[in-house]
């Protein structure tokens, strides 16, 4: 055998990395993106894709993440207020730890105040650590609510225009003539976009599956990697340089308050109709006292309560709870009506000063 003489350097055989696609679902308030993902996660499953999730939501992910069990092969619940701001580097650390996985496809569902563009600008900037690709971001449309949300439209229009698909949910009572007004409102936002459902959204993913199982990416130099583990710690742009609008998610205040005890399920429907109508969303993992072996979500988007809540299974290690979102609330207010109708042991998870 031929020994390298001293002065030859060979490198070392670099990693083989797998490439996987990344959806991003993005959409306002109740908008029907955690409905969207549980159909995506029913699908994918059916064709044998495994998928890890990363589900962003305002004070409590949790509740969410409890009703998505069995259905993704990992669930990694992120609160936070704006993932471009104050939760910025906790979800950038938290997609790193799921690009190394080796699982089909990234998920990942932002809560409904966020601004996408700083995630979207993030992903370019450590393209050599995440190894995501295709990257796609879903906006899901509302066609009940669209357009229709006052000094919020800014924001949801925001959420919109940096989307390479779109989905529209709650469109099975539109009219022809309202169906075609809705896409022309979509398209004169954002004409780029192309119409998704669920299937074709994992038609796509599929495709892209197949694509990357046969190709795989050489890790990059040690200098390179290094250089890229220095750039781990961004920081999120500075607020004077974001886009006018983005301060807009910045308005939105929310509170979680915690259900010690289960309670009557004839109260539910009562006490969500009665929270404030500065409650744009809000959402309440749920014990009933006549079957505690198993949880329920039931949730508010605007005035209109959801008729049918979704089961969980139960799982001591996550408290029953409810968060509410709105532009101006009252944690107090919601608290003393919470406690009035449904118990009065129930306490806010965070004291608001």
């Amino acid at each position: 055998m031929i020994q390298p003489s001293s002065k030859e350097i060979i490198p070392p055989l670099p990693n083989v990395v797998s490439v996987r696609p990344v959806l991003m679902l993005t959409g306002f308030l109740g908008a029907g993106k955690t409905t969207l993902l549980r159909e995506l996660l029913q699908q994918l499953s059916a064709r044998d894709h495994l998928a890890d999730v990363i589900l962003n939501d305002r004070e409590n992910a949790n509740i969410d993440s409890e009703t998505l069990k069995g259905s993704a092969a990992s669930i990694a619940p992120l609160s936070g207020s704006c993932v471009c701001c104050d939760g910025y580097q906790d979800l950038i650390d938290t997609i790193l730890d799921a690009s190394k996985s080796r699982n089909d496809v990234l998920l990942i569902e932002l809560n409904g105040t966020a601004d996408p563009l700083p995630l979207q600008e993030s992903f370019t900037l450590l393209e050599s650590k995440f190894c995501l690709r295709p990257r796609w971001q879903v906006c899901v449309v509302d066609a009940q609510r669209f357009g229709k949300r006052h000094w919020h439209n800014a924001l949801e229009s925001l959420q919109l225009e940096t989307a390479s698909h779109y989905y529209i949910s709650r469109n099975d009572r539109l009219t022809e003539k309202k169906a075609l007004q809705l896409e022309q409102k979509i398209k004169a936002i954002n004409p780029r976009a192309s119409r998704m459902t669920a299937t074709t959204l994992t038609d796509a993913i599929d495709l892209a599956i197949n694509n990357n199982f046969s190709h795989a990416l050489a890790a990059q130099k040690t200098s390179e990697a290094q250089n890229a583990t220095r750039t781990f710690g961004l920081t999120p742009p500075a607020k004077e340089n974001l886009h006018a609008r983005h301060q807009l998610a910045h308005e939105f205040t929310g509170c979680n308050i915690i259900f010690p005890k289960a309670v009557r399920e004839i109260k539910v429907q009562q006490w969500l109709e009665k929270l404030p109508a500065a409650v744009i969303r809000a959402k309440a993992l749920l014990s009933l006292n006549h079957d505690t072996s198993r949880r329920y979500l039931y949730e508010r988007v605007g005035l209109d309560v959801s008729p049918n809540p979704i089961s969980a299974r139960g799982n001591n290690k996550v408290p029953c709870s409810g968060i509410f979102i709105g532009a101006d609330i009252d944690p107090e207010e919601i608290l003393s009506i919470t406690r009035e109708y449904l118990h009065p042991e129930c306490y806010l998870a965070v004291k608001y000063l």
